[in-house]
């Protein structure tokens, strides 16, 4: 099924986060979050309370420093505040994460006002979503005190204000986690939030219940959408999270609560406390059909991993030819050793540089100067003009080809696709068909690539003069009958720090791979999460495209000289081959 995290307590110290670009105020990419190991034991830490005479400044840092804890760390922030503040301050509605953390500046306004600023480095709102600053960003926060028993306390903080957390706290406090959602009968895809980490069965839970993404509105489903716990907490005894509902707004259809349990059991299952779930509506179990719970695995319930059918060898091309291999045989080192025969593809020109090739196996496409054209077993024609400026194709996993490229006179951003079941190319049935994306209509589309749940879409694309580069990623909405028809309505930009981004590829359900570099950085790959984390990969001199044999540790780079293998830390100089062509890629 969909990855599921295991979620650990927090994240790595700030010490230990050099191998990762994340959230960063300025363009320039230099070390930022990571990921840690898992912890089996959360270390608690209870921050001071309000000192006898403290000033006001060490009062609101002491605020600061404690509001950064969560369980009873939060007690202790309270106390900080005056009585009526303290009941309408709410930590978890927003974050701010700031360069200089508590240790920004302060700036006395009147006589008991004080203005806290810092360099943005990202924000976090009530649902868990992590936005990138933009470069350069700053923030300027007022807050006002009142002596109480002659001591210091915050009176005034400015509306929806929940954190102000350094990277190092903000490391610590939140976990990355994958929240659920349905796609067709029996996929689940995830979408990455950041939670405060304790009662993380109870948090898990009801994030699931929020409303769908943006960037997915119309592409998924969801059976949880709307429903009410019946107490707010998620009890868990002996590993199971026992997940009691309200009873009003409960679907009987068996569709439904199938939905709910998978939805349910791979998200609440990221809690590092919980290995089973239980669902129960007002203390009696949410029956379905051959269940018999607790229940461990999406897959208990019918769900499956979306994945990239592994029944076609990849093709590498020399030349015009295309010879099918075994990739355990791509790092040997000629021809006769990586190779058997060619394939039953014909000869592809010269003049097509970017080659997509069906999750089946069965057809190919390419495009090179201005021409699509898609290949069979011993056929090979071009698709009559639709458009220009075309990038490399791609097929979903339901064999769709998709194109992106310049429409109309008006030049503007469009997406095709080819309905890749019809032959000959130039049939009414198989003419390239025109996908809603009015967000792309002022963009100039560089790169496109299709998700194995064929759910999602990663588009780059860049402003009319060929700046401003943009990595986006948007839900794939499609008709009764399965075909595409149009993208959501609101993106979700990833990696805004990247610039000169021309190539991407899906190498996981929450990653995509991409070929970028900042204004001073040489082209490298780059691996950019749904969760906005950012990690550059050792530099591939001449890199033109970018794919993958199978998640990270298998990422291939064509370049002007040939392809280049990951092989760890570094790049193993594949000894024959053009480029390398991966079904469903």
């Amino acid at each position: 099924m969909s990855r599921v995290r295991a979620v650990v307590g927090g994240l790595a110290l700030a010490a230990t986060l050099s191998g990762c670009v994340g959230l960063h105020a300025d363009s320039t990419i230099t070390p930022g979050l990571e990921f840690g190991p898992e912890r089996p034991e959360r270390v608690v830490y209870l921050p001071p309370g309000p000192q006898a005479n403290a000033s006001a400044e060490a009062t609101i840092r002491g605020f600061l420093r404690a509001a950064a804890v969560s369980g009873e760390g939060i007690t202790v922030a309270r106390s900080f505040l005056t009585d009526s503040l303290a009941e309408t301050w709410k930590p978890d509605a927003h974050a701010d994460i700031v360069e200089e953390g508590i240790q920004g500046p302060l700036r006395q306004i009147g006589s008991t006002g004080y203005e806290l600023s810092g360099a943005l480095v990202g924000t976090v709102d009530a649902s868990g979503r992590l936005v990138p600053a933009p470069a350069d960003a700053t923030i300027t926060v007022r807050i006002g005190l009142v002596r109480e028993a002659g001591q210091w306390r915050i009176s005034e903080l400015p509306d929806g204000f929940g954190r102000w957390l350094s990277r190092g706290a903000f490391s610590q406090l939140m976990s990355a986690v994958d929240l659920h959602y349905l796609a067709g009968d029996d996929l689940l895809v995830p979408d990455v939030r950041y939670l405060v980490s304790d009662s993380m069965a109870t948090r898990l839970a009801q994030a699931q219940l929020g409303p769908i993404p943006g960037y997915l509105t119309g592409a998924v489903s969801s059976d949880l959408t709307g429903l009410r716990l019946l107490v707010d907490a998620v009890t868990v005894a002996d590993g199971v999270a026992s997940v009691d509902f309200a009873a009003a707004r409960v679907s009987p259809d068996p569709a439904a609560r199938r939905g709910m349990w998978g939805q349910l059991v791979a998200t609440v299952t990221q809690a590092p406390t919980v290995t089973h779930v239980a669902v129960t509506v007002e203390g009696a179990s949410l029956d379905l059909q051959g269940l018999a719970p607790p229940v461990a695995a999406p897959e208990d319930v019918g769900f499956r991993e979306a994945a990239v059918p592994a029944t076609s060898l990849p093709l590498l091309r020399l030349g015009t030819a295309l010879y099918p291999l075994d990739p355990a045989r791509l790092s040997q080192g000629d021809l006769d050793t990586v190779v058997e025969k060619p394939s039953e593809f014909p000869d592809v020109g010269t003049q097509f540089t970017d080659i997509a090739m069906t999750p089946t196996g069965t057809e190919i496409a390419a495009v090179g100067g201005g021409e699509l054209a898609r290949f069979r077993r011993g056929m090979g024609e071009s698709v009559p003009n639709f458009g220009s400026g075309l990038t490399g194709p791609a097929y979903d996993p339901d064999g769709w080809l998709w194109v992106a490229g310049r429409a109309g006179v008006q030049r503007s951003g469009a997406i095709w696709v080819l309905d890749g079941r019809s032959w000959p190319p130039g049939s009414e049935a198989a003419a390239p068909r025109p996908l809603l994306a009015p967000w792309l209509a002022e963009r100039r589309p560089v790169a496109i690539a299709l998700s194995a749940d064929g759910a999602r879409a990663a588009v780059i694309s860049t402003d009319a003069r060929g700046r401003g580069p943009r990595l986006e990623i948007a839900g794939v909405l499609r008709d009764p009958a399965g075909a595409p028809t149009a993208l959501a309505a609101e993106p979700l930009r990833l990696a805004p720090s990247l610039t000169r981004i021309t190539d991407v590829a899906w190498i996981g359900a929450t990653e995509v791979a991409v070929l970028a570099s900042s204004d001073t950085e040489a082209v490298a790959p780059h691996v950019v999460t749904l969760g906005q984390q950012v990690r550059p990969l050792p530099v591939a001199p001449g890199a033109e495209a970018i794919t993958t044999l199978g998640g990270e540790r298998r990422i291939v780079v064509t370049t002007a000289d040939g392809l280049l293998l990951r092989a760890g830390g570094t790049w193993q100089r594949v000894g024959v081959g053009d480029d390398l062509v991966v079904a469903g890629r």
